[in-house]
């Protein structure tokens, strides 16, 4: 019986370079204890995928890697089970997943967030938002599609050079008035960092933090994404007030 290391990070993968296998021990250390190896090999043995092959982004919450199989690469983002990961969740979110579980352990918390965000995910994908596809998730883990060219993880935004931001505003733009329209969801923490920039195109990321559209907060969490986004596009060299910007996506037709 192979040791569910040796499932999640093939032995020929782990002696080929030293730097490598310190790099996979950190992580393993950080990110993989035992219930989240478990539940990787669960997945690994379901068919979604078959090794882990590179971190793609570190967060406060959560870790995203790049995996890959027979149906070619996928992104798996892989919540910690720690208190720490809800000290900077918004009051409604952490509100929404004690009702769902009724207080209790934080692994059951955790994955009722992996949850959130998966089914965010999938609301926001059938209203044709420019989401990544989600795919699986069980307990703290969540698989889906991996937005990126040639095996590479495409950038967000801080770290993308922008050839047209105009366009590029006017996507992100619609992309959450789609968000408000068709989905009735608020992203509520839209920001260059949480918007990748694939094949010129605007792809929204993150979605664990939205709120319904009828949410008493839904304006104000709006008003702050489009500040945020009105100051980065300035940067760009694109004006557009806050105001503007928050109507075009989509606070015109809030309730």
């Amino acid at each position: 019986m192979p040791r569910v290391e040796d499932v999640v990070f093939p032995r020929r993968e782990r002696t080929e370079d030293r730097r490598k296998e310190r790099w996979h021990r950190d992580v393993l250390d950080e990110v993989f204890d035992r219930p989240t190896l478990l539940a990787v090999s669960r997945m690994v043995s379901s068919g979604h995928f078959s090794e882990v092959d590179f971190s793609v982004s570190t967060g406060k919450e959560a870790n995203v890697f790049r995996v890959s199989g027979p149906k070619g690469f996928r992104a798996l983002k892989v919540y910690r089970i720690s208190n720490s990961i809800f000290r900077n969740l918004p009051p409604w979110a952490l509100a929404e997943i004690r009702r769902e579980v009724g207080g209790g352990s934080f692994p059951r918390m955790v994955a009722a967030w992996a949850h959130r965000e998966f089914t965010s995910l999938g609301r926001c994908h059938d209203a044709g938002v420019p989401v990544p596809e989600p795919m699986a998730q069980f307990r703290n883990l969540l698989l889906m599609e991996f937005v990126g060219v040639e095996g590479l993880p495409s950038p967000p935004l801080v770290k993308a050079v922008i050839e047209e931001p105009e366009t590029l505003r006017r996507e992100i733009a619609q992309a959450s008035r789609t968000m408000v329209e068709k989905a009735k969801l608020v992203h509520g923490d839209l920001s260059p960092f949480n918007v990748l920039y694939h094949r010129d195109h605007a792809v929204l990321i993150d979605v664990g933090q939205v709120l319904r559209a009828d949410h008493p907060q839904a304006k104000e969490m709006l008003r702050r994404d489009a500040a945020t986004f009105a100051r980065y596009f300035s940067r760009q060299g694109v004006e557009c007030a806050p105001e503007t910007l928050y109507a075009e996506m989509g606070g015109d037709l809030l309730p």
